[in-house]
């Protein structure tokens, strides 16, 4: 499907990256490095942050892709819809950004229109994984305490892929899928810019 999108100068994607805490330096500073290879905002004003096109992958492939923040009406109506609360970590980070994909690591966010009533996706639009979704998906990796939730993930090698858990301090582990590829364990890290900074190196 043909997505439009729009170029973004040097001076858009500062004023985009300087909206990000310091707590996401890591997406701060990959967008930045990743930025001379081109930067696009894809939908309008509101649409996804698109840096460093993959021809080699695929047409609409981006090394770094940023979803806009929810609004907190949204995020309210989400956690009601699917029966799934957020902890005041990932709340807080909703505020800035909903997800994002930054090289092989996804993290997990609200697709927008799940969070409307009837919640239906739409593959019209590029979107987040649904972090409500997670529930089910994480059955696939090695055992975790329940109380974690999945919040995103990473490819490795062929078949393998690491799902990365928050547990309720904050606090991400990592799981393999049981392949070859893919680490039985890693981590933990003490908080989301911690996990990015190794994950994204």
């Amino acid at each position: 499907m043909d997505r439009q999108k729009a170029p973004l100068s040097t001076e858009e994607v500062e004023a985009r990256v300087a909206r990000l805490p310091d707590t996401l330096r890591p997406i701060k500073d990959a967008i930045l490095a990743v930025a001379v290879s081109g930067a696009w905002i894809e939908g309008g004003t509101g649409g996804p942050l698109l840096v460093g096109p993959r021809p080699d992958i695929a047409p609409q492939a981006y090394d770094i892709v940023v979803f806009e923040p929810l609004s907190a009406e949204a995020l309210r109506s989400y956690q009601e819809l699917h029966d799934f609360m957020l902890p005041g970590q990932l709340l807080e980070l909703f505020r800035y950004l909903n997800g994002c994909s930054l090289f092989e690591v996804k993290l997990y966010g609200i697709p927008p229109s799940i969070a409307e009533t009837p919640p239906l996706l739409d593959r019209a639009r590029r979107s987040p994984l649904d972090i409500a979704s997670g529930r089910y998906w994480r059955a696939g990796y090695g055992e975790i305490d329940p109380a974690h939730i999945l919040i995103g993930s990473r490819n490795v090698g062929d078949s393998g892929q690491v799902g990365y858990f928050m547990g309720p301090h904050g606090h991400i582990s990592g799981r393999g899928n049981g392949s070859m590829d893919a680490p039985k364990e890693c981590g933990p890290w003490a908080n989301i810019a911690e996990w990015l900074s190794a994950e994204a190196a």
